[in-house]
């Protein structure tokens, strides 16, 4: 039994710091947000931000979200998602989005190492996170919505 009990301690531990992990982002960014939109800060930047963000059916306030997954990271983003009232079609759109152009800075960085240059890699990963937002978004209106 002892043998069995080190492995589950092991990662019980790994769970436990990246739970902690997890938290000291989110939180502070959800919070972050939430004090934006007290302020009327995220009503400023949703409007500036609305026209060509509903080009991809997305409110302008998921500008914060995109912004936050393409330089930052994942959760950070997923903090500031949860303070937004999204449907399920908006929240596909913007996955899809986050999933293709997250991290931009260290992603593109390590992707030069397989000898494509960092500009090109930046470039195409935002134009394919762009084009994936504007089909996904064309389909669900053809299909009458999420």
């Amino acid at each position: 039994m002892t043998a069995l009990a080190v492995p589950i301690k092991k990662g019980l531990q790994k769970s436990l710091n990246l739970l902690w992990l997890l938290v000291k982002i989110i939180i502070p960014v959800s919070c972050l947000v939430a004090l934006l939109n007290h302020f009327g800060i995220m009503e400023s930047i949703a409007g500036f931000f609305a026209p060509a963000m509903a080009l991809f059916g997305l409110p302008g306030e998921a500008t914060v979200a995109l912004l936050l997954s393409f330089f930052v990271n994942f959760y950070a983003a997923l903090g500031a998602i949860t303070t937004m009232s999204l449907d399920s079609q908006q929240i596909t759109v913007l996955a899809v989005m986050i999933g293709i152009c997250h991290e931009l800075p260290i992603e593109t960085a390590v992707s030069s190492y397989t000898g494509l240059r960092i500009p090109a890699a930046a470039t195409l990963r935002i134009f394919t996170a762009l084009g994936a937002g504007l089909l996904l978004n064309l389909i669900y209106t053809l299909a009458g919505g999420g």
